[in-house]
Parts: C-alpha cells; structure tokens; sequence
C-alpha cells in the first residue's frame, strides 16, 4: 500500500485488519492480536512526521454509529 503513492481503502474483516495495523507498525503478524475493533470502526493508518515514522492515527472511532 505504501507504493500506491496516495490514500488507499482497505475493507476487510476485523481480523486481518487487525494484523494490517500491526504490520504497519513494523510488528509481527501475531502482534494483531493487541488491537481491539468493533463492527463498523474506522481507522486511519499513516506517519507522524515521515515515511520512516509509521502511527495510527485513528482507530475504532464508531461515533458516526451514534447518529439516529
């Protein structure tokens, strides 16, 4: 994803999502198992300064499920 060279969405079960943020942050793939997402979470994977600096800089925020 990092070569896309622009913003890319991903849609995919928890899991796998899971293990895609741990990859992103240089983890192992069992590292996953740490990040905790509900139905519906959105998530946004990026970097803090640079490339070399991989962050999440959301993670599960359901809040547009609350809107009635």
């Amino acid at each position: 994803m990092r070569a896309v060279g622009g913003d890319v969405l991903v849609l995919s079960s928890g899991h796998i999502l899971c293990v895609l943020a741990a990859r992103w942050l240089g983890l192992e793939a069992a590292g996953g198992r740490y990040f905790l997402l509900g139905t519906a979470g959105l998530c946004i994977l990026g970097y803090e300064h640079n490339l070399a600096e991989p962050a999440i800089r959301l993670w599960n925020d359901t809040r547009h499920l609350d809107r009635a």
